[in-house]
């Protein structure tokens, strides 16, 4: 790789993939929930579910999930990235071979790599001295205010041709997305070559971006995946925290055969029963089958046995589905004001999908429930917002 050439990276998946915690499910859900609407409102949500609500921080079963930060993600942050090898004197131990962003001065004055080199990692080396492996020092864990709460080391991956090829299309689409208007669609497009890569490391990548999407951003991505690659993630337990996202794009295949057999012999059982992967299925199944799958969802919410948990998942599904598809919100509307009617619990994801359509059918009942003491502060305040009122 040339001297100077602006390359970023994505996290080593073959190393600390997995992250399990009731705090990292609790962010995921309030992430994919809220959308863009702020990183302040986005921490109280947090921290209301925290504090208020231990029964839904419990409820994921699996709470296993990919890694919160993606390739884009460490090229805005890292402050120093660069090529390293073992020490001459010690193949245990990396040093920095070249700097690929940031001034020597700042390199100077951060901390040594920390990571000691692996017997995998030493073994590449005997086979290839001129290897090397990517790393970056800096933060991507920011604060309300947007401030870096803490920097650190991150391995990336070794390099190879392959990988080179990748970092280099990825800087040059980059400078693009800075300024374009359509930054999400570009950059969905752009990791979507990498869904079948034969790499395993890039296909990773890639999934971790269509995992951390919003579902409206993936919907470019009907009937453009390989089925059996999506297929392939059910099949090995060391994969689990990728088969959200395969079951979300399973879906999207509307005319794929095996994706549609798939689909259709799964949703239905998933939703109503209280599946790690009921928010998922419903999206797929509603993405292949439109209204009578909507109406599948709207038998489950009825069932008695639904935890409050499962509730919740099937009504962001909902709220998701009438997002990209606007044809079926005069049926999922009904639904809502059904729900409204006899459990106040489900009004928060209501409330953020009535603001984000601009629909103003159910503004009667939620004004109703700013008067009740049945709802949380969270709720409120949203119901607030899409009133046009914070006071």
């Amino acid at each position: 790789m040339r001297a100077g050439f602006p390359v970023t990276l994505s996290i080593d998946l073959t190393s600390n993939r997995v992250q399990r915690g009731i705090g990292t499910c609790v962010s995921q859900f309030c992430g994919r929930l809220l959308g863009p609407f702020s990183r302040l409102f986005l921490t109280a949500t947090v921290l209301f579910f925290c504090v208020f609500g231990p029964r839904f921080a419990l409820a994921c079963p699996v709470c296993t999930t990919l890694p919160e930060t993606t390739l884009a993600d460490h090229l805005i942050a890292a402050d120093v990235i660069v090529l390293a090898a073992p020490v001459p004197e010690n193949p245990f131990k990396f040093v920095p071979k070249q700097q690929i962003k940031g001034s020597p001065d700042e390199l100077a004055r951060i901390p040594e790599i920390p990571f000691l080199i692996d017997s995998t990692t030493r073994a590449a080396f005997r086979a290839n001295p001129e290897m090397t492996v990517l790393l970056t020092y800096g933060t991507v864990t920011k604060d309300a205010a947007g401030r870096g709460l803490s920097r650190k080391w991150t391995r990336i991956f070794k390099l190879n041709t392959a990988r080179e090829h990748f970092l280099d299309a990825l800087w040059r689409e980059r400078e693009l997305w800075r300024t374009s208007t359509t930054e999400p669609d570009a950059r969905i497009a752009f990791f979507a070559k990498y869904l079948s890569h034969e790499d395993p490391v890039l296909r990773d990548t890639a999934l971790v971006e269509m995992d951390r999407a919003p579902y409206d951003s993936i919907q470019m991505l009907r009937n453009s995946v390989s089925t059996d690659d999506l297929l392939h993630e059910f099949n090995n337990i060391n994969r689990i925290s990728f088969v959200p996202v395969a079951i979300r794009l399973l879906g999207l295949q509307l005319d794929d055969d095996k994706a549609k057999h798939v689909v259709r012999s799964r949703y239905p059982r998933s939703v109503l029963q209280n599946s790690a992967y009921a928010y998922d299925w419903a999206l797929a199944g509603v993405a292949m089958d439109g209204p009578s799958a909507v109406s599948t969802i709207d038998a489950a919410l009825e069932a008695a046995s639904l935890s409050l948990e499962h509730k919740r998942s099937l009504m962001r599904a909902l709220a998701d589905s009438g997002t990209v598809s606007p044809a079926l919100r005069d049926q999922i509307v009904l639904i809502f004001s059904r729900e409204l009617e006899q459990d106040p619990a489900s009004a928060l994801e209501i409330a953020i999908a009535m603001r984000d359509w601009n629909e103003t059918r159910l503004d009667s009942q939620l004004a109703d429930l700013l008067e009740s003491e049945d709802i949380d502060p969270v709720t409120q305040f949203i119901i607030q917002t899409k009133f046009g009122s914070s006071d």
